[in-house]
């Protein structure tokens, strides 16, 4: 694992600064997320009859991530923002940081910003 664990402070201290990737299910990112945040949905990619990391990849670039700059990715509860970490480290990327508290540690304090 070459990518790097980042924690709430971190991502408050870049956001607007740094690209953020939700890789949680679509349906949850459109209820809400953490602001400025782009949608490139793990389980879409785990169930499309292609290369699982091809999709994936191709979902995070087609959110306008550029993989070659720092990103911060995050998910429900940091299994899936582990996995995607993964993912992309397996495709030649490694500039993607992994928010391993994710969504349940974000909504864990209400004075973090949150976009519906």
């Amino acid at each position: 694992m070459n990518y790097e664990i980042v924690d709430a402070q971190y991502v408050l201290d870049h956001l607007g600064k740094m690209p953020i990737v939700d890789v949680r299910p679509r349906d949850m990112y459109l209820e809400s997320r953490i602001p400025g945040a782009v949608s490139a949905s793990l389980m879409e990619a785990k169930d499309a009859p292609e290369d699982t990391t091809e999709f994936f990849v191709r979902e995070v670039l087609d959110a306008g991530i550029d993989t070659t700059k720092p990103f911060i990715v995050y998910c429900y509860d940091g299994g899936l923002a582990r996995e995607a970490c993964d993912l992309l480290e397996n495709a030649g990327n490694s500039c993607q940081k992994c928010y391993e508290g994710s969504w349940v540690d974000w909504i864990s304090d209400p004075s973090r910003p949150v976009e519906k």
